[in-house]
């Protein structure tokens, strides 16, 4: 059975391979400990509170690109939060992980993720603008290493990160650039010296 197309949206039912949704509440025998025992009801219900929506991603808006070099910037919604008020540690992920394959594609090269790591320093308040960086420090023939940070409206480092690149092919000048997996969001070509798409 083919996997569902995921959606990052509000309000959307992701289905599981088991046809269960998501966000239908477990039942108290699938929230078993290893002997058998259930958890009290406040530990299952706080567990389960994590598997929520995450938004936030159409806030994304360029600034810049050159050669080995992107730079994003957004100021995450509260749709972006975590259980604590913060903003997720997943959001801050996907902000990477974006950010250095758009550094990796300006090297002419179609690429996937191939590794991550990522310390994340102090966290990222919601509403604070902040800025994803990513630059390559290794272009090879089949694989980059780009090094990515977030940076807080204050100048602090709030992410450090590594990821590696697979590159899966050349990007073809005279191709149409691939679609995008979800539409556009509103921040893409408002950034300094990037044309609308």
């Amino acid at each position: 059975m083919a996997l569902p197309r995921p959606h990052h949206g509000r309000g959307v039912s992701v289905r599981m391979i088991s046809g269960r949704d998501i966000g239908a509440p477990a039942s108290p025998a699938a929230c078993r400990c290893a002997a058998g025992d259930a958890l009290p009801a406040h530990l299952r219900e706080g567990c389960l509170n994590h598997l929520s929506d995450l938004g936030g991603f159409e806030a994304v808006a360029n600034e810049e690109l050159r050669r080995g070099f992107a730079r994003n910037l957004v100021t995450p919604p509260p749709a972006a939060s975590n259980l604590f008020g913060k903003v997720h540690g997943g959001y801050l992920m996907y902000l990477v992980d974006v950010t250095a394959c758009m550094a990796g594609y300006t090297l002419g090269k179609r690429n996937v993720t191939q590794q991550t790591s990522l310390n994340f320093i102090r966290g990222v308040e919601v509403g604070d603008r902040v800025a994803v960086e990513a630059r390559a420090v290794h272009d090879g023939s089949s694989t980059a290493l780009v090094e990515a940070r977030i940076v807080d409206s204050a100048g602090r480092t709030c992410v450090l990160a590594t990821v590696g690149l697979f590159f899966v092919g050349p990007v073809d000048p005279l191709a149409p650039p691939p679609a995008p997996y979800f539409p556009r969001n509103p921040g893409i070509g408002q950034g300094a010296g990037i044309a609308p798409a």
